[in-house]
């Protein structure tokens, strides 16, 4: 059909009008599907090196501030600070300070943390990738202990919660030392003492230095099918299985990292750690997802 001057216009017209139609849709459709919370979305360079499908979080701490799926327990300006000291990837990591002076007495004034969602939808198991540098002008030779890095159960309705079935000590003498603790009945008091507890040696703390490690835990408070596995620097220095661990609560337990100074007191006017290169992978993930030191290891 031939076309003459007046109906031409018109037409591109209609035709340009049509192509917004059908593009509009599109974007609509995409925006609905990748409706995520903003703690499950990877990055597509995050994807190349670690399966979008096994990572949970990850954060090299490289924007202004924390990635968002962290809680804070930041008790003072300087408790939690992003930091170009120290870097293990990227150029920048998290600095952690606690301050005797900050001590009042209570619970909350022993932490400078930031925290994670605790497990939900009967979740027992995950991965965790972090690496540590503490330096020797601020934690060496201290004999007041220190946790810096913790699982903290979560109580459930109508009962207390107790010490945290795993937790990274660093204690006298410079030593590194893992607690993992269970029970199999209902913790209903507060520091209710746990049915087992084992201390694991992990060695004197290196300071001056970045140290990976990555924890594998699977939660079982009674059933003997609990899995422990800790890798220090690569080299893997615990394997327990068939264990004991958590307690008889609904939701799995959350991980904290930074300083948790519970005796209130230091030989430092300020104690001071870096954290860097954080994953937190599923059950389905591997040491080698959530390993430390890759270099497409994206903070938002």
């Amino acid at each position: 059909m031939l076309l003459n001057t007046a109906t031409a216009p018109l037409l591109n017209t209609l035709r340009t009008l049509l192509l917004l139609v059908v593009v509009s849709a599109g974007l609509m459709s995409c925006s609905q599907s990748e409706n995520v919370a903003p703690q499950s979305q990877i990055t597509t360079a995050d994807a190349s090196a670690r399966p979008g499908s096994s990572v949970i979080n990850n954060d090299g701490f490289e924007g202004s501030w924390f990635s968002n799926f962290w809680i804070p327990e930041l008790r003072t300006a300087t408790a939690g600070t992003i930091s170009t000291d120290h870097s293990r990837s990227g150029k920048q990591s998290m600095r952690f300070s606690w301050t005797p002076a900050q001590y009042d007495g209570t619970n909350p004034s022993a932490h400078s943390e930031l925290g994670t969602d605790a497990l939900k939808n009967g979740e027992v198991e995950r991965w965790y990738g972090y690496s540590v540098y503490m330096p020797a002008a601020k934690m060496a030779n201290d004999n007041e202990p220190i946790v810096f890095s913790q699982w903290h159960g979560v109580a459930n309705p109508g009962e207390e919660d107790t010490f945290p079935p795993l937790a990274f000590y660093l204690e006298g003498g410079n030593q590194i030392k893992a607690y993992y603790r269970s029970s199999n009945v209902a913790i209903t008091k507060a520091q209710q003492m746990p049915t087992a507890q084992t201390i694991l040696r992990l060695g004197t703390a290196t300071y001056d230095k970045w140290v990976d490690y990555v924890v594998h835990i699977k939660w079982d408070p009674s059933g003997n099918t609990g899995i422990l596995e800790i890798w220090q620097d690569g080299k893997q220095v615990a394997n327990e299985r068939n264990i004991n661990i958590g307690y008889p609560q609904k939701y799995k337990p959350y991980w904290k990292a930074g300083i948790y100074a519970w005796t209130g007191k230091s030989k430092y006017a300020e104690r001071v750690l870096y954290y860097d290169d954080v994953t937190i992978g599923k059950a389905t993930a591997t040491y080698e997802t959530v390993k430390p030191g890759q270099t497409n290891d994206i903070a938002r």
